[in-house]
């Protein structure tokens, strides 16, 4: 009891101090740059609560507070002149290198001495499919919106290049938000807009079709030239708390793991797929509602993250049927269309879910 009193004032005199540097750094920038209120709100908040998560574990405060004051000059600059993402968006790493900037910042969250990597081995095994010219595509479920982020940390001391390489699918918040901006600029997206926000609002629905339809082109132009590595969530959004206030995977949409089935038999290549458990909620969770405005509330918390890479899903229980008119060819008609990949989606969903709820029993503790 003693040891949590004493934490709770050292907090409290953290977050006072933190609050007010951060309150002074923004004021000055406030009058250099013209940043929405509701930003400088978010920020105030964001960058308030990292500090005083670095602080309190015990982290290197002039190595972060650097840091931060770069974070906070790139969204200062993206507020002034927004970025514009391409259907296929590739890293940004010259002039300015983002993707370090967002792994460094990221990493200031996570406890890496506490956290998990399960499946290790899949990765050379992954690692030597790509350098054949081979695709791998990751199945995974969806927490945070720092999550390629988490990606990285985890990743980049044991396998160096492999997820600075990988290419996300990515949602439209994350290139529309000015905080989410630079952190977005240093990964390489597919940038899409999901179902969730296509048709909203109605006077940009097509719009947003006619976009999606190009990065699905390009999507298939990549899957043809080969060696890539995509990361999709099929759930089209992150998970959320259930009734009972715990964080479980959320539903698999079966199109979505169809659509790139399909992607994967047109493109003359092999192309391999692995179910990836994710565990980084409690880092940076997302909002209990869905479908907000954007522009969300943030709050971290340093804390361990965890990654389950599953054993490559093997399709041909799931290609007896016809999936389309004679495709596989050879099919038959027995098993339709919508119950091959329904039962494609239960299995996906089962292993990702698993193994999810296997890392958050070891880290939901810590």
């Amino acid at each position: 009891m003693r040891e949590s009193l004493s934490k709770g004032v050292k907090r409290t005199a953290a977050e006072a101090i933190v609050e007010k540097k951060v309150a002074a750094k923004l004021a000055a920038a406030q009058e250099k740059y013209d940043v929405p209120e509701k930003y400088i709100t978010l920020m105030r908040s964001f960058f308030s609560s990292y500090m005083t998560e670095i602080y309190m574990a015990d982290r290197d405060m002039d190595t972060y507070e650097a840091l931060l004051t770069r974070l906070m000059k790139k969204i200062l600059e993206t507020a002034k002149q927004p970025y514009q993402f391409e259907p296929f968006h590739k890293a940004m790493r010259e002039p300015y290198d983002y993707y370090e900037l967002g792994t460094s910042f990221a990493e200031g969250m996570v406890d890496s001495a506490n956290s998990i990597v399960n499946g290790g081995e899949q990765i050379e095994k992954m690692r030597a499919q790509v350098a054949a010219g081979d695709n791998v595509v990751f199945f995974a479920n969806h927490q945070s919106e720092a999550d390629p982020q988490f990606f990285s940390v985890l990743l980049d001391p044991i396998s160096d290049g492999f997820a600075e390489s990988t290419i996300f699918v990515a949602g439209d918040r994350v290139t529309t938000d000015l905080l989410a901006m630079p952190f977005s600029m240093g990964r390489n997206l597919l940038c899409i807009f999901s179902k969730k926000h296509v048709d909203n609002p109605p006077e940009l629905k097509s719009k947003k079709q006619r976009h999606n339809r190009r990065v699905m082109k390009t999507m298939q132009e990549l899957f043809t030239e080969g060696g890539q590595v995509i990361w999709v969530a099929p759930s089209g959004g992150r998970d959320r708390k259930d009734e009972s206030g715990t964080y479980k995977v959320a539903p698999f949409d079966s199109k979505s793991i169809e659509m790139f089935r399909l992607m994967a038999g047109k493109a003359n290549r092999p192309t391999h797929f692995y179910p990836l458990s994710m565990f980084t909620y409690p880092i940076c969770p997302p909002p209990q509602q869905v479908g907000g405005a954007v522009g969300e509330s943030r709050e971290v918390k340093y804390h361990p993250a965890g990654l389950h890479f599953g054993e490559e899903i093997d399709l041909a229980p799931f290609a007896e049927g016809c999936v389309v008119d004679n495709f596989p060819e050879g099919c038959t008609a027995e098993s339709s269309r919508e119950e091959l990949r329904e039962a494609l989606t239960r299995h996906v969903h089962a292993i990702v879910a698993s193994n999810y709820d296997a890392l958050a029993m070891k880290l939901d503790s810590r």
